[in-house]
């Protein structure tokens, strides 16, 4: 049966970040900090639209919060400030900063925050010291802020589109494809590193676009059935051929969502894109684009930088004047 991810219960003593291993703070000390914030109101919508964000994106970076969540006549001062208070809530903590990884691939540095314990306990999430090191380490930390500049573009452009048109995001947790065996436990089949859907509605009528993003940071050669592309390639037909609107994020798209890859190395996208022609079962679309050209371009979503894999399995854009953009008529004329 293919289900949605599942979190675990509470633990009943929690590590804050800094403390040693012996000083921990108990489930009941974090919610009662959290009912005395709530009744002070010291925590605004805004916080807690961070908070949301956080809990899809694992990781976002000082500009990119101030990007998304502040008018660009606030000073980043002011962001930090806020922000620094809310990480002595410990609704919020530092994650590592990898500055010269973030040069190397054009993000503006700057300090890096996660959910603390208490904005996880907030949002009923896993508190556990578990997860902390299993999603704050320093290449997951890169890769993640790939992911979270690709979600903070697109917002930013959507916003300049008007009322008409919104954006739709669900993080690898929400957007998992999970499948319970016989010991009625969730075995993990798919993790995407983010589902968007871009939405218009004209008249009561509304179009939608749905899409999975898939960030190729690594090295490994994908020709292998093994290799981690062969496993995600294997991963999207099975989730096709399943009845994939039983996921609840799914449930009411018009379209299995097409995926997109971003990748760097113009061979490498070539050699990515014939191994998933070769592997692929089912006719799931894929959309495959260098991360260079997509965040130097204007408008990510008219940019046409993608190459594309499509149902019958022909490869359009093989010669980069033939790529594609992602919407195809330019949306304010729409």
């Amino acid at each position: 049966m293919i289900t949605a991810r599942q979190f675990p219960e509470y633990p009943e003593r929690i590590h804050l970040p800094g403390l040693t291993a012996t000083d921990v703070v108990s489930r009941e000390t974090l919610q009662t900090e959290m009912i005395s914030l709530a009744r002070r109101g010291a925590v605004t919508e805004r916080d807690e639209r961070l908070m949301e964000y956080l809990r899809e994106l694992n990781v976002l970076s000082l500009p990119q919060i101030h990007r998304l969540l502040w008018p660009d006549d606030v000073q980043q001062k002011t962001v930090y400030n806020r922000i620094h208070r809310l990480v002595k809530y410990h609704l919020f903590a530092g994650a590592r900063t990898p500055r010269a990884e973030m040069r190397a691939i054009g993000l503006q540095p700057g300090k890096v925050y996660t959910l603390g314990p208490l904005g996880r306990l907030w949002l009923k999430q896993e508190v556990d010291d578990a997860f902390v090191a299993r999603f704050l380490k320093r290449n997951q930390v890169l890769h993640d802020l790939m992911v979270s500049e690709v979600f903070v573009r697109m917002t930013e452009r959507t916003f300049t589109l008007g009322e008409q048109w919104s954006l739709g995001w669900a993080g690898e947790y929400t957007a998992s494809l999970y499948e319970t065996g016989a010991t009625n436990t969730p075995v993990p089949i798919l993790a995407p590193d983010g589902l968007g859907i871009l939405q218009q509605s004209i008249d009561g009528t509304t179009s939608s676009l749905p899409f999975f993003i898939e960030i190729d940071a690594g090295r490994e050669a994908h020709g292998r059935p093994s290799s981690d592309w062969g496993r995600k390639i294997i991963g999207y037909d099975r989730w096709f051929a399943a009845n994939w609107r039983t996921h609840p994020v799914l449930n009411n798209l018009p379209a299995f969502p097409v995926v997109l890859v971003i990748t760097h190395g113009k061979q490498r996208l070539l050699n990515l894109a014939q191994a998933i022609k070769q592997k692929r079962k089912k006719p799931v679309v894929f959309y495959l684009a260098l991360w260079n050209d997509l965040i130097s371009a204007d408008d990510i979503f008219s940019a046409p930088v993608w190459l594309i894999i499509d149902p019958q399995g022909n490869i359009i854009g093989e010669n980069t004047d033939e790529r594609r953009a992602l919407i195809v008529q330019d949306p304010t004329e729409v």
